[in-house]
């Protein structure tokens, strides 16, 4: 079974995606952010570790969040999808160090006006949740078209990264979960996940 590493901007449902291409090709989801707060929940020892850096208000160093994520992989028998993880040429190096490479990285992108559309239809679910958020809506509308600026210029040299290895691939990440998992299945399965 594959192992497909899922990657994106901050603006794409990559839980859903993930979840729906696991399913398709009976794979296990794996998220970075879901491990590590397991481990800060069930205060395991690298839970713990993590804490510490927490309290003295440092940010988990690469190290720390590849041990977790490499942990999780271990357990995993008959394949992975790993979400939003790595983000940074580090991360990677150090995935693959563990023994966890991915068969294939497949980028999920949207085009400028998707990206538009995508910003806009955030700012409005928040509006339609809490009302008081319209009165900040041009505020969060440049707050969404920041965070994917600054995302789009970390991730160039990830992307380099796979590229040069081969693995890298690019699919459209707009639309539902179920359009967007329908691009992924044939890329990550190469034939072995039902549609």
């Amino acid at each position: 079974m594959p192992n497909v590493a899922l990657i994106a901007g901050p603006l794409v449902d990559l839980a859903s995606a993930a979840s729906a291409l696991a399913d398709a090709c009976g794979l296990q989801v794996v998220s970075a952010g879901n491990v590590f707060r397991e481990h800060v929940l069930q205060q395991t020892p690298l839970g713990e570790e993590a804490i510490g850096y927490m309290q003295a208000g440092q940010l988990v160093t690469d190290e720390l969040m590849v041990r977790a994520v490499a942990d999780a992989l271990a357990d995993v028998d008959d394949g992975w999808v790993l979400y939003g993880f790595p983000r940074t040429i580090r991360q990677a190096e150090l995935l693959t160090r563990s023994g966890h490479v991915p068969d294939t990285v497949i980028e999920l992108v949207l085009t400028e006006d998707q990206l538009h559309l995508a910003v806009q239809r955030r700012v409005e679910r928040r509006m339609e949740l809490d009302p008081q958020v319209a009165v900040r809506r041009q505020e969060l509308l440049l707050t969404y078209a920041y965070a994917q600026e600054n995302h789009q210029a970390q991730i160039e040299s990830l992307r380099a990264y796979y590229r040069a290895r081969g693995p890298l691939q690019t699919v459209s990440g707009f639309g539902d979960f179920e359009e967007v998992a329908a691009r992924l299945i044939p890329i990550a399965s190469q034939g072995r996940c039902r549609p």
